[in-house]
């Protein structure tokens, strides 16, 4: 056995399952979008958003945003309340505390600096 063959020897790992990241798998895959991370800063700095509000600030067809948000209530990140013709999103409280560790050490720390629409209104 030569010098190399010895250092690729791995200790003893126990069974694991796979499926056990079930959840958190599904979860990162709905985070995986940019405009559902901007979509979820925006609702983490003003609690509740009505899905009008959304389509001016980020550039974007109203069709894309409902998409964008019924992905992010589906995958049970969001509160959804309709009142009259208007619905209204806010994150559910069991996940604020992960969203804003996520979003708060992305490389542009959306929640610090708010929205490119915002960030242009200030300078």
């Amino acid at each position: 056995m030569t010098e190399d063959a010895k250092a690729c020897e791995i200790k003893s790992i126990g069974p694991v399952n796979v499926d056990d990241c079930e959840e958190m798998s599904e979860l990162l895959g709905v985070l995986a979008n940019k405009t559902r991370l901007t979509i979820l800063s925006i609702m983490l700095r003003y609690e509740s958003v009505c899905a009008c509000e959304l389509q001016p600030s980020l550039g974007m067809p109203q069709p894309t945003v409902t998409t964008h948000l019924q992905k992010l209530y589906s995958a049970g990140l969001l509160n959804k309340k309709n009142i009259w013709r208007f619905t209204y999103y806010s994150v559910k409280k069991e996940h604020e505390e992960l969203l804003r560790n996520i979003l708060s050490s992305t490389p542009t720390g959306l929640l610090a600096h708010g929205t490119r629409k915002e960030q242009e209104n200030r300078g």
